[in-house]
Formats: C-alpha cells, sequence, structure tokens
C-alpha cells in the first residue's frame, strides 16, 4: 500500500510538533486560570489587599455558618468558558495596568467609581451558581417573600438589584475608622 504523497516524515513531523504545542497551550491556559482564580493571587496587589482582608473576609461570603467561602472569582468571573477567558483577560490587563500605571493607593482610589464598576462585572449566572435555592429552610421571612415575589415578576430583579453590602463593600467604613482617607 502506498500512502499519499503529502504523508512525508516532515508532515508528520509537523503535525505531531503542532498538536503538542496546541496541547501545551491548553494546559497553560487551564493552569493559569486556576492559578490566577485563587483570592491568594487576586490578594497579591496591595490594591485589592484592602478589599478583601477589611470587607470580604468580614462579609457573609467568607463567614457564614455554612463554612462556604466564595472567592473573587466565584463572583466576578462569569462560570461559562467562554465568558470566563474574556473577562479574565480583560480585567487581568486592566488590573496590570493599574498596578503599575494608575492611581494604585487604597487612600487615594476613587472606590465609588471601582464599586460601581465591580458591580457592573457581576453575572446573575455567577451568584446563581452557588444560590440556586432562594428560599431554603431557615431564612427569614421577609427574604423568603421578597424572593417570591420577583420570581414572579415578567423579568425577575438581578441578586443586586437588592443585595448591596453584602460582598464586602462596607470595606470602605474600616477604612475610614483607621483613618484613612476614602473617596
Amino acid at each position: 500500500m502506498k500512502l499519499p504523497k503529502w504523508i512525508t516524515r516532515r508532515n508528520v513531523g509537523l503535525m505531531a510538533s503542532g498538536a503538542a504545542l496546541a496541547l501545551a497551550g491548553v494546559g497553560f491556559t487551564a493552569i493559569s486560570l486556576e492559578h490566577s482564580s485563587s483570592p491568594a493571587f487576586c490578594m497579591s496587589c496591595h490594591e485589592m489587599r484592602v478589599v478583601a482582608e477589611q470587607g470580604w473576609m468580614h462579609s457573609p461570603h467568607y463567614q457564614n455558618e455554612s463554612g462556604v467561602v466564595a472567592g473573587c472569582s466565584d463572583c466576578h468571573v462569569p462560570p461559562e468558558f467562554a465568558p470566563k477567558l474574556w473577562v479574565k483577560t480583560r480585567d487581568g490587563a486592566k488590573d496590570v495596568w493599574t498596578h503599575f500605571l494608575g492611581e494604585s493607593d487604597p487612600a487615594k482610589m476613587d472606590w465609588d467609581h471601582l464599586a460601581a464598576s465591580a458591580r457592573g462585572k457581576i453575572h446573575e449566572s455567577a451568584c446563581r451558581k452557588c444560590h440556586q435555592n432562594l428560599t431554603p429552610e431557615g431564612m427569614e421571612l421577609k427574604a423568603i417573600v421578597a424572593h417570591r415575589e420577583s420570581e414572579r415578576l415578567e423579568e425577575p430583579k438581578t441578586c443586586l438589584e437588592c443585595h448591596v453590602e453584602e460582598f464586602h463593600g462596607r470595606f470602605r467604613l474600616m477604612l475610614a475608622s483607621s483613618g484613612e482617607e476614602t473617596r
């Protein structure tokens, strides 16, 4: 049996090299996504450490009866692969730019603008990934009523329309009480 002309030692070597490079690229991407999604990675920049240590670590997403911890990427990165890749690339580039070339002194940062920007990047799918049962046993009656009423609407409210301070927005109060000036 004679092989087609295009199957040469060189072409087989090129295809094997291409497959190895593609596999290495997929592996590198997976490892990078996993590493850069950890709270430790997010907190490696001093401007985010303030938000995490003085806000998130005192919030129900870190301190709660169930012991479940929602990390930075659980809320700030959509769970679906393509949107996750886009958000991590876009926000990562912005964060590196700000850290090295922008205003990164926590006392001088415009936290109102940053909070609005961060809230705009929290996808409903990220909330619903963890919060599937919106009327669990033991929940306050007013919360159960609010969730049921919202679900009955033609366009239900998003989580962020009602839940404003549950994340780490109170860190500015902590900064202010420690004598740091915040905007």
